[in-house]
């Protein structure tokens, strides 16, 4: 769902100053990064020695990930122009942004899982390009709402059910052979991923996932319950932008 971000490379004259002064820090175009944590941060770094000031922006989602930035990103959390709690409204965001950058950014990406929806939804306010969010946000994250995708293009899909009580996935244990993956629809990495290899074990996750905070995934949402693949996993990173992939 990422879109390529076309961001025009500062002027000569941003090279090489200080970040010491106040005028060079100034100078710089600024662009928001979204929830950057983790590996995210080494977004900031890059940004900041090809001459862009960079700016924080913490979701509230984001929780107690914020600031675990990898010692990697040398420079930061002290290099960013400043750090901005997002606020109630997008109107409200946009603008503690403004007074803390004294400027308007040039563009906003994403840092991390959490900020996927947010960092879309603020590009389209503040008009700078972005991931249109006409069709609305649920396919995001949202692992169910991207198989069911997957499989209305013709193409081979996961066996799933998605859920927020047991009743209303439990015939799917009747009739998947185990073992089954039970995991938060919503979420990264292998956060809350589980096999489990009987319907009792199914549902005892089930029900943690369901009462528990997950990683990148809000308290409360849905839980999917998947077929089993066996075999080599592959993984494509790709960016579109304009219908170039």
């Amino acid at each position: 769902q990422n879109s390529c971000c076309h961001i025009p490379r500062p002027y000569a004259m941003y090279r090489g100053q200080s970040d010491s002064t106040e005028k060079s820090v100034s100078l710089r175009p600024t662009v928001v990064l979204v929830d950057p944590c983790s590996t995210g941060a080494m977004l900031a770094r890059e940004l900041e020695q090809r001459g862009y000031a960079v700016l924080a922006l913490w979701t509230q989602e984001c929780g107690e990930h914020r600031g675990h930035l990898p010692a990697a990103a040398e420079g930061f959390p002290e290099k960013f122009l400043a750090e901005v709690d997002e606020e109630a409204t997008l109107a409200l965001t946009a603008k503690a942004i403004r007074k803390a950058a004294d400027a308007e950014p040039i563009a906003v990406i994403c840092g991390g899982e959490t900020g996927v929806k947010v960092a879309d939804a603020l590009s389209e306010f503040l008009g700078l390009r972005g991931n249109t969010t006409a069709d609305g946000m649920q396919n995001r994250r949202d692992k169910q709402v991207q198989q069911d995708a997957v499989k209305a293009a013709g193409l081979r899909a996961v066996r799933s059910v998605c859920g927020r009580n047991w009743d209303e996935v439990r015939h799917f244990t009747e009739t998947e052979s185990f073992p089954i993956i039970v995991k938060p629809v919503e979420s990264s990495g292998s956060d809350g991923v589980k096999l489990c290899h009987s319907k009792s074990e199914a549902e005892t996750h089930f029900q943690l996932l369901m009462t528990s905070h997950r990683k990148c995934g809000s308290q409360q949402a849905a839980v999917l319950l998947q077929e089993y693949l066996k075999g080599k996993e592959y993984i494509l990173d790709h960016v579109s932008r304009d219908g170039v992939h």
